[in-house]
């Protein structure tokens, strides 16, 4: 039973800050396409810097708002689901920011799949010693 409540848990961990994660990086192109138009009659590359950096910030935040996370759900041990996570999410996810299409509903179910399966995988590895003690019903 704990195992399938972990992995509720990573489970809509993921979900959200997967969704908060596009709409972050949405509302950033939405405010650097309000900002460089005038820009980009001019020259075609303008402000090409400043959605690389959108877009790293993002990628940056995207591990540390799943190890919060987490972490507030009071789930220890959880590296791995951090580390496969971020890696789905980037090559998975991140191009495809829409998730109307069914192509994209499916990466995104087999991104946040891949994610539980590693926070599963990590607690069965965990030594004893660090596992959390929890009653047994």
């Amino acid at each position: 039973m704990a195992y399938l409540l972990r992995a509720a848990k990573t489970i809509f961990v993921v979900a959200v800050v997967t969704f908060g994660s596009w709409k972050l990086l949405g509302a950033l192109e939405a405010l650097l396409d309000h900002l460089t138009p005038a820009d980009s009659d001019r020259n075609p590359l303008a402000g090409v810097p400043y959605y690389w950096a959108a877009d790293a910030a993002v990628i940056a935040l995207y591990p540390l708002a799943i190890w919060a996370c987490l972490r507030l759900v009071r789930i220890r041990g959880n590296h791995l689901a951090v580390t496969v996570g971020s890696f789905t999410w980037v090559t998975l996810m991140l191009q495809h920011l829409d998730i109307s299409t069914t192509g994209n509903a499916l990466r995104f179910m087999i991104h946040v799949l891949l994610a539980a399966a590693a926070s599963l995988l990590q607690a069965a590895l965990m030594p004893v010693s660090t596992r959390p003690q929890v009653p047994l019903p």
